[in-house]
């Protein structure tokens, strides 16, 4: 876990660099903020130095060296983060041809943070090379790779050509790694998880697991997963067996095990199903739940699904949460993203309305902030 934490540490860092010429100094204003740590200030002041935040407070501060937004009461809080998501979609090719219009989508529905799946290795590579030199302007984005675990025919992939793939995904430059996690009555998959997390950790990676079912996430727990891309929707929860998954994966992450809630297309495609209430089973038995999709709708289109099961078993408060703290810390990026802090980035929205006092206004979107700079402005 060392490990894993110094090259998150050194990543974030690299990310910075890279950013930093990205990044503006500014001050925020007269701002109803909500910090994403439950706390929250009226007339607030944040100012922003070389695109992270270097003050918060009630007091205003005064640097006439930096440009000024008068936020005139509105909300700001911490931007979003899709912790699974798909990116690239139908033939990559066509696709990279509307890459600037598509990213922009992100950014006007609030997302300045965006975990990828299933995506076409070299096209997703090539989307985030032309993203962090401003060739285009949209979120960062997190590419993970896919570690199969056991073959179509059902045959356990031997131990080292699961850490060989994982070796050579590293190579490529990717940010984690995924693997599909199918429990079988013998068991094998807790071992390859095992050796897949064991050797993400060597290499510095995010291990992320694959569940469909309860019996699926049982078995990536116990091969050591701490990141689970989708709520259990397949099989009935109960609170005694919620509190066993939480607790088999307290020690698997840093802060606890960490689940995505991807509810948005799956109870598209199943209206019955019980992932809803799993999710809250899992959340009251101290799962850490962040926001993911794990679709093909536009960004605005898939906040808007997502947010329909949440609705269901969730307040305002904790569905912000999920959206903002939760999000990042699932994208393993909470060091840097998430809350209002000092020393974070200074990715931020502006919005015109409390999404503690009304969900949906986490869509009257006026200004969208990321590493300091303005990149979406409707007002």
């Amino acid at each position: 876990m060392k490990i894993t934490r110094l090259m998150c540490w050194m990543t974030l860092w690299t990310l910075g660099l890279v950013q930093a010429a990205a990044a503006q100094n500014l001050i925020i204003r007269n701002a109803h903020v909500l910090d994403g740590n439950g706390g929250v200030v009226d007339g607030g002041t944040i100012v922003v130095r070389s695109g992270r935040i270097s003050a918060f407070s009630e007091e205003s501060v005064v640097d006439s060296d930096f440009p000024v937004l008068d936020a005139q009461g509105m909300t700001v809080i911490p931007a979003f983060t899709d912790a699974h998501r798909q990116v690239i979609q139908d033939d990559p090719d066509e696709w990279m041809e509307e890459a600037a219009e598509r990213m922009r989508e992100y950014l006007e529905a609030g997302f300045t943070t965006v975990v990828t799946t299933d995506d076409s290795l070299e096209h997703i590579l090539a989307l985030r090379d032309r993203l962090e030199s401003r060739e285009l302007t949209g979120p960062r984005l997190l590419v993970s790779g896919a570690v199969p675990l056991a073959r179509d025919t059902g045959e356990t992939i031997p131990e080292e050509e699961i850490r060989e793939t994982l070796r050579q995904l590293t190579l490529t430059g990717v940010d984690g790694v995924t693997s599909v996690v199918q429990a079988t009555p013998g068991g094998h998959e807790r071992q390859a998880m095992s050796v897949a997390r064991d050797e993400a950790n060597q290499q510095g990676l995010l291990a992320m697991a694959h569940v469909r079912s309860v019996e699926d996430a049982i078995a990536a727990v116990e091969g050591g997963s701490g990141y689970l891309t989708r709520t259990p929707h397949a099989g009935v929860l109960d609170a005694d067996t919620a509190r066993n998954i939480v607790e088999a994966g307290r020690t698997n992450a840093e802060y606890g095990l960490v689940m995505t809630s991807t509810l948005g297309a799956l109870t598209l495609a199943d209206p019955d199903s019980p992932g809803p209430e799993n999710a809250r089973l899992l959340w009251d038995a101290g799962m850490i739940y962040g926001y993911g999709t794990d679709t093909a709708f536009p960004p605005s289109d898939a906040l808007r699904r997502e947010l329909i099961p949440l609705k269901l078993q969730f307040s305002n408060e904790e569905i912000f949460t999920i959206l903002t703290k939760n999000a990042a810390l699932a994208a393993r990026r909470d060091d840097a993203l998430g809350t209002v802090e000092r020393g974070k980035f200074a990715d931020l929205l502006i919005l015109d309305g409390d999404p503690l006092t009304d969900v949906d206004n986490l869509f009257e979107i006026e200004v969208v902030i990321k590493t300091g700079r303005i990149v979406v402005d409707n007002r």
